[in-house]
């Protein structure tokens, strides 16, 4: 072909490429282009082994067809980070698919859009710990695309890749207590541990923002990894929770609830209050004791229990037992403040039980406790 010819397609294609660039967020400035024609030779980035260096923030273009419907891309991540894909396309009714695969070539994520009105579309932020990937894209009919991939830092509070990680609690990270981090549950892992010194017996007071875009899952464990106590907090809520050990090392493991759900940071801390001491901030503080009104053995193995409301509280635990002293078989609940009574069921016939309940306020993270109310025993006739 003559190269006036030539010169006018490229021409022409670079022009469609300015057009795509003017959605989904694609860069307008000047940027490597890799163009094809049906003048030009045909891509060579169709293998794992022929795959093509990605630039982060380049437009990259292709023209693909039924016959000669993939391409494929490799780049690398020094540390976890969250990807923004952004694509534009000719054909809004054709499918198309955008498959990222790590270094052993196992596929990790799956972009799948297919629908009418999808000639632009973007997705992210996608998460990755550090390490060599490939980016696939595969079509099912003769297509223009142009796409481009950027990348931002996630600030992790320790590196992680697809060779070190914290995956597992042989390799989990030292932390210090009463000292803030940020970790990160990225697509290609599930899991994330901690290991820590507690100093001395006493309370451990985890406070959590799940930023998470589902449920996580956490959990203490002893050095043996008997665990301590485990809880889940919701995609965008903050937890604050007291927990009672002894001396020694332990465990904290943040995993997602659901494997297949839920990329994304979190930032966490652990505070320690030892044995026998107050949390500052709660000496001033006062609490009312609390009084039941009554215990009454309500229907068949049930019971009422009202009492007053103390004004200020966070909240009342309330225990009963068959024991008068509350040594054994003690059953605990935890109850709102705005509950001034509760019926309890599936209890023991021709059985005395005793009641007891006190206040709490909620002061940097602890709790400050009320004296116990004077118990209450009710008979269970019926």
């Amino acid at each position: 072909m003559k190269k006036k010819g030539l010169k006018r397609k490229m021409i022409a294609g670079l022009a469609a490429l300015a057009v795509f660039g003017t959605s989904v967020g694609l860069p307008s400035m000047e940027q490597t282009v890799y163009a094809e024609t049906s003048d030009l030779p045909a891509e060579t980035n169709t293998t794992f082994a022929k795959a093509r260096e990605l630039e982060f923030g380049s437009s990259m273009a292709g023209t693909l067809s039924a016959s000669d419907n993939s391409r494929y891309y490799k780049f690398s991540l020094n540390e976890t980070s969250s990807l923004n894909f952004g694509m534009e396309r000719n054909v809004s009714e054709s499918p198309i698919n955008i498959l990222f695969y790590d270094a052993s070539q196992t596929e990790i994520y799956n972009i799948w859009n297919n629908g009418p009105g999808s000639v632009s579309f973007s997705r992210g932020p996608i998460y990755l710990t550090g390490g060599d990937y490939y980016v696939v894209i595969k079509v099912g009919c003769y297509q223009s695309l142009s796409f481009t991939v950027n990348k931002d830092s996630t600030g992790e509070s320790f590196i992680e890749t697809q060779d070190v990680n914290n995956d597992m609690a042989s390799d989990a990270s030292d932390i210090s207590l009463k000292k803030r981090y940020k970790g990160v549950l990225a697509q290609n892992e599930e899991i994330d541990y901690y290991r820590f010194q507690v100093p001395a017996a006493g309370q451990l007071t985890f406070n959590m923002t799940n930023s998470v875009s589902d449920t996580v899952k956490y959990g203490f464990y002893d050095q043996s990894l008997n665990p301590v106590y485990t809880n889940t907090v919701r995609s965008g809520y903050k937890v604050t929770q007291p927990v009672q050990v002894k001396r020694g090392v332990y465990y904290l493991a943040i995993a997602k609830e659901d494997v297949n759900k839920g990329v994304g940071s979190y930032t966490f801390s652990i505070d320690h209050t030892q044995k026998g001491q107050t949390r500052p901030g709660t000496n001033n503080v006062t609490v009312k004791k609390a009084k039941i009104n009554s215990v009454r053995n309500s229907a068949r193995k049930k019971m009422i229990v009202k009492w007053s409301r103390v004004s200020g509280a966070s909240g009342y635990e309330l225990w009963y037992s068959t024991s008068s002293n509350f040594k054994k078989g003690v059953t605990k609940k935890r109850l709102s403040s705005s509950v001034t009574s509760k019926t309890y069921s599936g209890l023991k016939k021709k059985k005395t039980y005793y009641v007891r309940i006190r206040a709490y306020k909620n002061i940097s993270g602890a709790k400050k406790y009320g004296k116990w109310s004077s118990k209450k025993s009710v008979f269970i006739r019926k």
